[in-house]
């Protein structure tokens, strides 16, 4: 993987307000990342971080951002791998290291808040003993205001990690992360799957952080113009080149994508008429019942340990629509998508797939098999099995539910990987050798594989560069349309569901409060909850 380096040298070491030179904390040069058999999977990197600074990590997707700053760590992506150049945190080599050094070292100078933070969440301790664990001398007074800053009241304190939505979840990590109070934070995608005021908020609060503490901050974000405007300097890790997908067979939807591509994000005033040139309208309402609806729900209500998180949920899926579902932070949406999936047990209502009843709260996903439901989470970290191959993910849902022959696997996995982007050497690797982007579309892909009726996507593109998550929803717009595919996506990326969605819910404390025409809802919003979603 070729790939070019740019930093923007605005500054390297910066006087503070009595005129002296801070110290660079960071101070990387030539740093390159080379897997066992000598590929590049990252670099070379050179760029420094000034104490009271922010630094951005910018690229597309595979680009090697989250291998550069796990490097930080003095963490490579397998024991086989091996670097070149050099790495200082804190005045430390964290590449010369030993086990022993390198923990002191992770303990004392340096948080880290990852893709997948709630995989590092104790599923059985409460936030406050989650703070506790890391902070244990804290007092209660600073575990609220760690919180506080993080968008989370003090209530959280009581709850468990699978109390929390995923961006609860990231958030909890995050006020780990700062209540440690060390010299460097490296935040990987640290603002993905929040709302807009909410994201807007955390960055503010991060750039005031590396002021107040003289911090290095280290971020990753694919909200460019977000993380810039917070940034004192930015270092852009150069293009990958993606696999070409395969030639669509029908050219409306090619030009439809390529439309869209064109288009600047979000205008919601011509939201309407764009969804109408390119989508079949999908169905909210559930007064009137067209015949190919494919997945309705009514009465939907579930709880997490005994917290009501659903209330009262009504919606209705064509065959070949696309319905997005937003709202806040905690609003319930994961929670939907896990009952319409089968995966949430403590769940009431009624489900129907082609006319058919579904039983609420089972897993039965594999039980209908192809033409069923698939859900494709917001942390394929934790969704792919480490000790599987991308080969071996993909073969398993092609074996058990597309019924495909052993000797024709290879040419369909090498099939499905070019449909979602990417190259066919990736067959061969395993879930830690991939960028976040790139098990984002191996856990699209192994749901693809399925042949679902309905595909359910919870935030798969907040961990995309845009360039990134335009592509894969044009590429879900073409299943959509090729395979009649009922299409439903959880997002806090409005001009995604400005230019694929032309329809959508609006969730706030698990209730609907505002669903219709996009174009109309975004454009004159009636709920606080949607205006607070377009800042």
């Amino acid at each position: 993987m070729n790939v070019n380096v740019t930093t923007s040298a605005r500054r390297t070491a910066e006087a503070d307000d009595a005129g002296q030179v801070r110290a660079d904390l960071v101070a990387v040069d030539g740093l390159t990342v080379l897997g066992p058999d000598g590929r590049e999977l990252a670099g070379p990197a050179t760029f420094r971080i000034p104490a009271g600074t922010v630094t951005a990590l910018t690229g597309p997707s595979g680009s090697g951002k989250t291998t550069v700053m796990r490097a930080l760590l003095g963490q490579l992506p397998s024991a086989a791998a091996r670097t070149t150049g050099s790495a200082s945190v804190a005045g430390h080599d964290v590449l010369a290291l030993d086990r022993i050094a390198l923990q002191r070292f992770r303990r004392q100078h340096i948080a880290y808040v990852g893709q997948d933070p709630g995989s590092a969440l104790n599923p059985l301790l409460r936030v406050r003993a989650l703070l506790r664990e890391v902070a244990p001398r804290a007092p209660e007074s600073t575990l609220i205001d760690t919180l506080a800053l993080v968008g989370l009241s003090p209530d959280y304190l009581r709850r468990r990690p699978g109390e929390l939505s995923g961006g609860q979840q990231r958030r909890v990590a995050l006020a780990r992360a700062l209540i440690r109070r060390t010299g460097v934070l490296v935040l990987d995608e640290p603002l993905a799957g929040l709302h807009g005021a909410l994201r807007t908020d955390i960055a503010g609060q991060l750039a005031a952080l590396a002021r107040e503490r003289s911090a290095a901050i280290l971020l990753s974000g694919h909200d460019t113009a977000l993380v810039h405007s917070i940034a004192d300097d930015i270092v852009e890790l150069g293009a990958v080149r993606p696999a070409s997908p395969p030639p669509s067979p029908s050219g409306g939807t090619q030009v439809c994508a390529e439309r869209r591509s064109a288009l600047p994000p979000p205008d919601v005033a011509s939201t309407g008429e764009r969804a109408r040139n390119c989508h079949k309208p999908s169905a909210v309402s559930t007064d009137n019942r067209p015949p190919d609806v494919v997945l309705r729900a009514e009465n939907i209500s579930a709880s997490i340990d005994g917290h009501r998180v659903l209330a009262d949920i009504d919606l209705a899926l064509e065959a070949g629509s696309a319905l997005a579902v937003v709202g806040a932070s905690g609003a319930g949406k994961t929670t939907l998508a896990r009952v319409l999936a089968g995966l949430h047990h403590s769940a009431t209502g009624s489900l129907e797939l082609r006319g058919d009843p579904i039983a609420v709260g089972a897993n039965r996903r594999i039980h209908h098999g192809a033409g069923g439901i698939q859900l494709v989470t917001q942390n394929p970290r934790s969704a792919l099995n480490p000790r599987r191959t991308v080969a071996q993910t993909l073969g398993r849902p092609l074996r058990r539910i597309g019924r495909v022959a052993r000797r024709d696997l290879a040419w369909r996995i090498e099939e499905i990987l070019a449909a979602v982007e990417l190259s066919a050497d990736l067959a061969a690797r395993y879930p830690h050798e991939l960028s976040g982007g790139q098990r984002q579309r191996v856990a699209l892909a192994r749901a693809l594989a399925a042949e679902p009726a309905v595909l359910l996507c919870d935030e798969i593109t907040s961990a995309l560069d845009h360039t990134t998550a335009a592509a894969i929803m044009a590429l879900l717009d073409r299943i959509r349309s090729e395979r009649d595919t009922a299409l439903l996506v959880i997002t806090h990326d409005m001009a995604l569901v400005a230019g694929y969605c032309p329809r959508l819910i609006v969730l706030d404390q698990g209730r609907v409060v505002e669903s219709g025409d996009t174009g109309t809802v975004l454009t004159a919003p009636t709920h606080s909850a949607t205006s607070e979603l377009l800042v």
